[in-house]
């Protein structure tokens, strides 16, 4: 029988943060291969999710605000999909959860695709299942909601031919409401990583170096929420892996745990996401599956690298029909040769006008319209607090420019 694909995607989940989700440690990340690069594509929600679902970049799919469904229904992006193609290989599909930002304008609406379809709408509690609109109470409730049909999803296919499910909660997005169970978890936690309310901005861009100073307290309290959300995340995917052993599907199931985007808080003096320093543009980035041996890797791996890996998987082509611009990972994590993946990987963000490019232990960020720069060894300056000069910035400003407009295999041959 042919392997069945899950994809995690946490909602704005910090890479650091993952440590503290102990189950999820034990028994995803230490039964799989943790990349230390991983990124957003575009790091903002629904950009990013969209990225996910096409293997097209921010300047390729079009969709650069959190306003996403809209426009990327309009340009009939979601007509061929990761849903699309694992559906149309004869895998059953299910998507649960967050979807992409500007659902609450539709609510009945169904992506081509999946089979099975019950999405969170809004912070009000709506949930569409398969598009009849319930109202369960709260956000929390919607997220519940939603685990618990993935848990009967996954316990149905145990005798049945594969499966495709997306299970995005909008866990550890604020506002926090962590259970009983969790909520003091972290009320001893602190904050002060070392480019909190960086003293010297004068290698930022100029519209950083005046940003006021963020208040630690408030910081620590957003930290202690998600922290403590990301314990209740922690027991539903403990609870998903019980129900994949039980049901003897745990040894054919590719298990994908991502986030949409990280997020900042007061380092560099910011606060969120949708920035190019690591905090914001990094993510968790975990994939367990059959014969994968347990390994932590440098590979640069992106959102974008989901969709050709699960096609991979199914047995198709990802380049038929359309070039996909993210790569397969079946044969690297089958392997664990990784010397012929990609040498550098953009990051990008289509509506504040920025690239990061990363190679080796490079971060070079270009802000296009305020025509700025801003280059980091991460090797030797790994919270990016001295942005240095280099003679090599004319190359890697073409070597950006170049990957701005490329897409599909001009702009995996670009990576290399």
């Amino acid at each position: 029988m042919a392997d069945n694909v899950l994809w995690i995607i946490s909602d704005d989940q910090m890479r650091s943060s993952l440590r503290t989700m102990d189950k999820t440690w034990k028994r995803l990340v230490e039964k799989g291969v943790r990349f230390r690069r991983g990124y957003a594509a575009m790091p903002l929600c629904g950009p990013a999710r969209a990225s996910m679902l096409t293997s097209r970049y921010p300047h390729d799919h079009g969709c650069h605000t959190n306003r996403t469904h809209q426009r990327f229904v309009a340009q009939g992006h979601d007509r061929d999909t990761v849903a699309t193609r694992m559906r149309g290989a004869g895998y059953d599909t299910g998507y649960f959860g967050k979807y992409m930002n500007g659902l609450v304008t539709d609510p009945e609406y169904v992506a081509p695709g999946w089979g099975r379809w019950i999405a969170t709408i809004g912070l009000e509690g709506q949930v569409s299942v398969d598009g009849e609109i319930r109202d369960v109470g709260s956000q929390k409730a919607s997220d519940d909601f939603a685990a618990d049909r993935l848990g009967r999803f996954v316990a149905r296919h145990s005798d049945m031919g594969p499966w495709f499910a997306v299970w995005a909660p909008s866990t550890p997005h604020g506002p926090y409401t962590p259970s009983p169970e969790h909520r003091d978890d972290f009320d001893d936690v602190q904050w002060d990583p070392p480019a909190f309310n960086e003293a010297d901005m004068s290698d930022k861009p100029t519209w950083l170096r005046g940003l006021p100073l963020k208040d630690r307290t408030r910081m620590r309290a957003e930290l202690e929420g998600k922290l403590e959300e990301l314990q209740d995340l922690d027991d539903q995917v403990a609870r998903l892996l019980d129900v994949l052993w039980r049901t003897d599907q745990l040894d054919r199931t590719w298990i994908f745990f991502v986030s949409d985007n990280g997020f900042l808080l007061g380092e560099h003096r910011l606060v969120a996401k949708e920035q190019p320093y690591e905090e914001s543009a990094g993510i968790p980035f975990v994939v367990r599956g059959p014969g994968v041996e347990p390994s932590v890797r440098d590979a640069f791996v992106s959102q974008v690298d989901l969709m050709p890996t699960a096609l991979d998987i199914a047995g198709l082509d990802p380049d038929a029909g359309r070039e996909l611009s993210g790569r397969s990972m079946l044969g690297p994590l089958r392997s664990g040769d990784w010397s012929s993946w990609r040498r550098r990987l953009m990051v990008e963000n289509t509506f504040l006008n920025w690239a990061l490019l990363r190679q080796g232990s490079t971060a070079y960020i270009e802000h296009h319209e305020r025509d700025e720069w801003e280059l980091y060894d991460l090797a030797t300056d790994p919270h990016q607090l001295v942005s240095r000069r280099s003679a090599d910035i004319a190359q890697l400003s073409a070597r950006v420019t170049q990957m701005r407009a490329a897409r599909g295999r001009a702009l995996r041959a670009l990576e290399e």
